[in-house]
């Protein structure tokens, strides 16, 4: 058993036909400086290798409580929507299977989230693409919207998915995952959870996950 704390987090992932780099950001789960108290993986339908790899992952000892769970193809927002209904954090980190968490990335998102009770934190992310890596400054997009935050984030909609922690109830009071929207389900979440007079988010300057490009 590992000596590390944990921290009040359900950490969710969508898989859909992942085989080839679930295990980089299972990883990446792994190896937080803080645990979270566990890590929800939804897989979505997928017909190549990635239920077995994730039931191979439920087989092992694991200092994270582990929730493998599995439905038909119905696309990541319904997945994720699938995930929230098992989550018992309190907290929801989102995390694209296809990306990869640095490993500050829970205790700093969660220090922000405490010390001034945000519904929802981001950061900086690192968009790399083959041999080249470069930063998606979104502090810098937030920071440009701080006299009127709501509609910055509705006209340049800067959050980046993997890089939100936010307020489980404040998820379930706004409805989840709109599954009826062809794109932009988690842009609307984020602003449907914003909405309500007196909500506070924040986006902080530290580059703390890794999107990778894909044909």
């Amino acid at each position: 058993m590992s000596d590390k704390s944990h921290c009040d987090v359900s950490v969710i992932i969508p898989a859909y036909r992942a085989a080839d780099y679930i295990d980089r950001a299972v990883q990446s789960v792994f190896r937080q400086t803080v645990y979270p108290k566990e890590l929800i993986i939804v897989d979505d339908g997928s017909d190549d290798e990635t239920s077995e790899i994730l039931e191979a992952y439920s087989e092992t000892d694991s200092p994270i409580e582990l929730k493998i769970l599995h439905q038909s193809n119905q696309g990541a927002g319904a997945a994720r929507n699938l995930a929230l209904q098992s989550a018992t954090g309190k907290y929801a980190a989102f995390l694209d299977s296809d990306d990869e968490w640095l490993p500050e990335k829970l205790a700093r998102s969660i220090f922000h989230m405490e010390q001034n009770k945000f519904i929802l934190v981001a950061h900086n992310i690192f968009i790399v693409n083959g041999e080249h890596q470069k930063t998606n400054n979104i502090a810098l997009r937030f920071q440009k919207s701080s006299n009127s935050l709501f509609h910055g984030l509705y006209r340049r909609g800067f959050i980046s998915t993997s890089t939100v922690v936010a307020s489980l109830s404040s998820i379930h009071r706004a409805g989840g995952f709109d599954t009826s929207l062809q794109a932009g389900q988690d842009f609307d979440l984020w602003l449907k959870m914003l909405g309500p007079q007196g909500s506070k988010f924040f986006v902080f300057d530290e580059c703390l996950a890794k999107y990778y490009v894909r044909e």
